[in-house]
Parts: C-alpha cells; structure tokens; sequence
C-alpha cells in the first residue's frame, strides 16, 4: 500500500471518528481529533507523486 492510500485511509477513519463521536466526549478530545484529521488532510494535499507529475 502506498503512502497516498494510507493516507486517505487514516482521513477516512478520522472522519468517521468525528461523524460519530458521542455527544459526551470531551471538547478537548474532540479538538485534538480535529487536528489529527485537519494533519492527514494537509499532508495528504501536499502529497507529491512521483507517478502523477511525471506523465503531465
């Protein structure tokens, strides 16, 4: 598996954490879970393949 698809794997799990999130969770918990998906997200745009570039 390549990098690219364990990011969207992670971005995948991270948003169906946020989706479903019971209501009692913490407001800390949820801000931290924020971050981790807003961090794979960020990574995964500014994510270079070499495979893609080359054949522009």
């Amino acid at each position: 598996m390549g990098r690219r698809e364990e990011l969207e794997k992670q971005l995948d799990i991270a948003q169906e954490r946020l989706d479903n999130a019971p209501k009692d969770v913490p407001k800390e918990t949820l801000n931290a879970w924020r971050q981790e998906y807003d961090s794979i997200s960020f990574e995964l745009n500014n994510l270079f393949d070499d495979f893609e570039t080359q054949y522009e």
